[in-house]
């Protein structure tokens, strides 16, 4: 019996590790494509209303203090602000006495005078 292989048993076994890589790669490329999907899926979603009212925070010496509330797009916040939603903008105006931005007057548009 000889030791050497013949060309077409080569050829076979080549053949069967190309189709083995070929799973493989049909694979990662069906779940790559899943992520995707998923992807321009979830970015389709309606996107959440953007806030139209923002806190400004001082720096206190007992911690942070609530400054002064202002539209979305009022620039005089600074970069220490929260996010409120309508009821919080109106709460903080009315219950909690925090004034209101004399520049972009987002009491005017919440209705409180």
């Amino acid at each position: 019996m000889s030791d050497k292989v013949s060309r077409l048993e080569r050829l076979h076994s080549v053949r069967e590790w190309l189709v083995r890589q070929l799973c493989r790669t049909d694979g990662t490329v069906a779940e790559l494509e899943r992520k995707e999907a998923a992807a321009v899926w979830a970015s389709r979603a309606l996107p959440s209303p953007e806030p139209g009212w923002k806190l400004s925070v001082r720096r206190a010496g007992d911690g942070p203090a609530p400054d002064a509330v202002h539209g979305n797009d009022c620039g005089m916040a600074g970069k220490s602000t929260k996010v409120l939603t309508r009821e919080q903008a109106l709460r903080a105006l009315t219950e909690d006495c925090v004034a209101a931005c004399p520049y972009c007057r987002p009491d005017n548009d919440l209705g409180v005078r």
